[in-house]
């Protein structure tokens, strides 16, 4: 899953080379997961997504540091009551990314996602540089073509299909352009000759972001196209109630940890089969302090060829997804701690522990903790309760990862919120840095939060 894959598309649909960047969906009712790697294609089931709830909610472009300050506060102030459960989620949007180098280069924006690896954008300059079906570059994308690489097409487009799953995808042409990215003041990164898709039609849902900025190692992401070895986000708690969520991301020698603490790192690991994504090495999972008892020995382990199990990081996904034997034992921890009726979640997807949000509103929920290796996540309601205030429902943010995913546990934006999150590619860490944001640098360099929850669910 490292890297886009294409293939050519039939000539009876009169296309000639379909791109096919195959991208997984895993998700809350949430996940857009990255593309399948090159050398080797796997893809997720095609059963796909099963239906989208709609739960968006646009946010504000410009961050303001007051406000930061103030949902940290508002965080730390929750205490892990049921009222506290988090009623939005957000995506991390990049804004003010110059694509072009001429006159008629295009300031764009698009969600950031450390699981995918691909850019593409519907807002294209008006003459981009599109690269030819021909050519060696488009060839390079193409999966097991050693002939005619542009099929019965005439044109000059080297055309892509994206999925996400089997029911959304942009289709569009792949572009050859410079892409420019403010990191604060009028200091710039810049990367020319850059690979983009240029979209002109796009079903993915993304709350009006124009498109996708892959963060993750493979050679078309954002960080890698721009020769990044650092980057970091702070994504803002969210609040039930709240109307703002802001979130802040940092590239190359800016994101370092904002506090003398400094915060604690966790090593990143890599897959040697699916070498583009984050792994992160979870040993246990506390819940009040105590270890959860009925998890396997090595159940958070990545496999000894690399191919599956491993705990990988998303940004997109607001649930997280555990290890089945791990999720069973925290489902019954919780329901034994959370003195309240469990009713059917069925009217917001296939959320398995949800409660009337009336009845628990009053209680103390219990904290859990994710210890990872060198560092921990301590999570309170607000990071693992989702309250939909249309249905009156909350329901638990965590799931059983599915069976046919090839990951054994990813860890949802949720559960991130209110850690400064810095990593550190190079060196190979993940830096969790507790309740500490990155003051904004400037309007130039903004990457603030689009606040929605977007609840896809997948059945495989």
């Amino acid at each position: 899953m490292a890297r886009p894959a294409a293939t050519r598309r039939s000539s009876t649909v009169g296309s000639a080379l379909a791109v096919t960047l195959v991208a997984w969906l895993l998700v809350l009712q949430l996940l857009l997961v990255a593309p399948a790697p090159a050398a080797a294609t796997r893809g997720i089931s095609s059963s796909g997504v099963k239906k989208l709830l709609g739960l968006a909610k646009k946010a504000s472009k410009l961050g303001r540091q007051s406000r930061i300050r103030e949902a940290r506060r508002r965080n730390s102030n929750t205490d892990m009551l049921g009222s506290a459960a988090a009623d939005d989620a957000g995506f991390i949007v990049l804004y003010n990314v110059s694509v072009g180098a001429t006159a008629q280069s295009k300031v764009v924006s698009g969600v950031v996602d450390v699981l995918n690896g691909f850019v593409w954008t519907t807002e294209c300059p008006a003459a981009p540089v599109r690269v030819p079906c021909a050519s060696q570059t488009c060839r390079s994308l193409v999966t097991n073509e050693t002939t005619d690489a542009c099929g019965a097409n005439t044109g000059d487009r080297c055309e892509y299909v994206y999925m996400y799953g089997a029911e959304f995808n942009t289709t569009g042409y792949v572009a050859n352009e410079t892409l420019t990215v403010g990191v604060g003041g009028t200091s710039t990164m810049m990367a020319s000759a850059s690979l983009l898709g240029c979209s002109n039609t796009s079903t993915v849902p993304l709350d009006g972001a124009p498109g996708s900025f892959g963060f993750n190692r493979g050679p078309l992401s954002l960080v890698s196209q721009l020769g990044v070895n650092k980057f970091s986000y702070y994504l803002v708690p969210d609040e039930a109630g709240s109307s703002d969520s802001e979130s802040i991301v940092l590239l190359g020698d800016a994101a370092v940890p904002q506090t003398r603490r400094g915060g604690r790192s966790t090593p990143l690991l890599r897959s040697t089969a699916l070498p583009d994504y984050y792994y992160v090495k979870l040993t246990s999972i506390q819940v009040d302090g105590q270890a959860l008892g009925g998890i396997p020995a090595g159940a958070f382990d990545l496999a000894a060829d690399g191919s599956s199990g491993g705990v990988v990081m998303s940004t997109l996904s607001a649930v997280t997804y555990l290890q089945a034997d791990a999720y069973n034992a925290l489902k019954q921890v919780m329901m034994r701690k959370i003195k309240a009726q469990v009713v059917n979640g069925s009217a917001l997807g296939d959320f398995d522990l949800c409660y009337n949000a009336q009845s628990v509103a009053a209680l103390t929920f219990p904290k859990i903790t994710l210890v990872l290796d060198g560092a921990t996540l301590e999570l309170t309601s607000v990071h693992y309760f989702y309250r939909d205030n249309v249905t009156g429902l909350q329901c638990l943010t965590m799931l059983p990862t599915p069976a046919s995913v090839p990951f054994g546990s990813i860890l949802g934006s949720m559960v991130q919120a209110g850690t400064n999150m810095i990593y550190d590619v190079g060196a190979g860490t993940l830096t969790l840095e507790e309740g500490a944001a990155a003051p904004v640098p400037s309007q130039v360099s903004l990457m603030a939060v689009a606040s929605l929850l977007l609840a896809w669910l997948l059945l495989f």
